[in-house]
């Protein structure tokens, strides 16, 4: 496997998460830290140690305290949003400053613990255009699910609140906020305008390369204020040595 490399996520704002609306959702604390900090935390732990944060307003609230990364054995550097282009333009932009053939590409919002060596080497096997991690969860009506054949290719998407949904046992598979992107499909994204990775792209490529690597790390999205509260909860037991 090449060094890895990642790209994060980071310029949107907690509207949802009331108590933190006016800053990156990012940066939400979670026992008296950033939440940013434990998803760069389990990067380095997953040997992703070259990773570019992509940040927009407001972004002097994670500059500041992430400065080059050293703290946490990262060599950081910072994508700047001028304007809205969606987070496929964000990925875009940032995909310039790293030399990874398939960089991972992260949600700031949400933390996975990720087998990386397992979804490269899926991703890889099958020549794939892009690869989503997925988790099964029972909270599909929250977040849409997703379907795959027997081969992890991706067949199709439901919406929220979409009762034919296929679930097993109450699980449904949906999107835990992690992707391993080639170059290619990079480059399909078009410039000059904003482009939703999971709303725009994702969907054209179901059968032309669009995969799902199934796993079974733990999964949080502090996106609203119960599973913030949440994390207060767990990630600090987790984040124990």
């Amino acid at each position: 496997m090449s060094p890895l490399s990642g790209i994060v996520l980071v310029g949107g704002l907690g509207t949802r998460v009331s108590v933190f609306a006016a800053e990156p959702k990012s940066m939400a604390p979670v026992a008296n830290r950033p939440f940013l900090e434990y998803v760069l935390a389990k990067l380095r732990v997953r040997e992703i140690t070259d990773v570019v944060l992509c940040v927009g307003y407001r972004r002097s609230w994670v500059q500041t305290h992430f400065q080059k990364g050293t703290k946490w054995g990262l060599n950081l550097r910072y994508s700047v949003e001028e304007e809205l282009l969606g987070n496929a333009g964000a990925v875009k932009k940032a995909a310039r400053m790293i030399d990874a053939a398939s960089p991972f590409v992260f949600h700031g919002n949400s933390l996975l613990d990720l087998d990386v060596q397992a979804m490269w080497d899926f991703h890889h096997s099958r020549k794939a255009l892009a690869t989503v991690a997925l988790v099964a969860s029972p909270r599909a009506n929250r977040y849409g699910g997703i379907l795959t054949n027997e081969r992890g290719e991706i067949t199709a998407f439901r919406e929220k609140y979409d009762d034919s949904m296929e679930c097993n046992h109450g699980k449904c598979l949906i999107n835990a906020g992690a992707y391993l992107l080639s170059r290619q499909f990079i480059d399909l994204i078009p410039d000059g305008r904003p482009v939703s990775i999971e709303k725009d792209l994702f969907p054209m490529l179901i059968g032309f390369g669009l995969y799902g690597f199934v796993s079974n790390g733990y999964f949080i999205d502090i996106g609203i204020p119960e599973d913030l509260a949440r994390a207060q909860r767990e990630l600090p037991m987790r984040s124990r040595p």
